[in-house]
């Protein structure tokens, strides 16, 4: 769902690069999960269903308006915080948020 959404959100400003990254997303992330078995065709057909409609619908001029200007102007007035934030989402998507998940998964064997 992540690298599909991502992949779409690519596609939607540059279509000739969005095609490559669409491929790659296909070729070197969904081919291999379903061949080793991690996820089912279905799972994964879903996954990029789910991450290109987040797409399609965020990427509204309506939508952006409504959540993009508080943000911008948030991120204006407040450069260090946002470059932090920034960075940490960035290291997170490469991760691919593998901390939060382990830190999700003890505290639900927790409760």
């Amino acid at each position: 769902m992540l690298w599909m959404s991502v992949a779409v959100g690519i596609f939607i400003v540059s279509r000739r690069v969005g095609i490559l990254a669409l491929l790659y997303v296909a070729i070197f992330i969904c081919m291999p999960r379903a061949y080793l078995g991690f996820h089912y065709p279905t799972d994964l057909l879903a996954g990029a269903a789910i991450g290109i409609v987040i797409t399609y619908i965020m990427t509204r001029d309506s939508v952006r308006a409504h959540y993009a200007t508080p943000m911008l102007r948030w991120i204006e007035r407040n450069p260090g915080p946002s470059a932090m934030l920034g960075f940490v989402l960035c290291l997170e998507l490469v991760t691919q948020f593998d901390e939060i998940r382990a830190f999700a998964t003890s505290v639900f064997k927790v409760v």
